[in-house]
């Protein structure tokens, strides 16, 4: 099993996270933008998008990475990330969705300069917040749902946000920024010469 990555981005840094975390059976491969490994021929079999991240298992071409967290969580049955029973999975769903549609997307108007209000996001952190009451982890245990939306509060621009009226929120985002996937898939920056 092989996945294609860029880690500098959350959402590839979320699969790399969790397969670091568990320490998963996944060769994890770093593409070349500078040569355009993602735009040569035998990649665009694998993503036909030409993105990251892709991962490769057996005769299984999958792509987005809140698929993969799953499928890796399936595959990998032992990380207990994914519920089995229909309603706990009907919540990684919900979450899941609402970090695409609502968390990403607010973070990503943010970044390109589309929205400039900080603040704008205090009513996603509150409802993460609440979600959050009496529960280290937004589902209870650990799961595919805790990589797919830390991973963007601890972003550079989720570092700059105000989580003094959040105080679940913020203390599982410093739980989940103290994980071994976490820091393990943390890019160091080369130091200025």
């Amino acid at each position: 099993m092989r996945l294609y990555t860029f880690p500098v981005t959350p959402n590839n840094r979320k699969v790399v996270a969790f397969i670091k975390h568990y320490d998963l059976d996944v060769e994890i491969h770093q593409v070349n933008f500078a040569k355009q490994e993602t735009k040569q021929p035998e990649y665009l079999k694998i993503h036909p998008m030409g993105k990251v991240p892709a991962l490769v298992d057996g005769d299984l071409n999958l792509w987005e990475s809140n698929a993969i967290l799953c499928y890796l969580a399936a595959k990998f049955p032992e990380t207990c990330g994914v519920p089995t029973d229909i309603e706990g999975r009907a919540e990684v769903d919900r979450w899941l969705h609402w970090q695409s549609c609502h968390l990403m997307t607010a973070m990503g108007a943010l970044k390109a300069g589309e929205e400039t209000d900080l603040e704008s996001l205090q009513p996603l952190l509150a409802v993460l917040d609440q979600q959050l009451e009496g529960r280290e982890y937004i589902l209870g245990e650990l799961g595919v749902t805790d990589f797919a939306l830390a991973v963007y509060l601890l972003t550079k621009l989720g570092r700059k946000l105000d989580y003094s009226a959040h105080p679940n929120l913020t203390a599982w985002r410093d739980r989940m920024s103290e994980m071994k996937g976490f820091v393990e898939s943390q890019v160091k920056r080369p130091a200025p010469k």
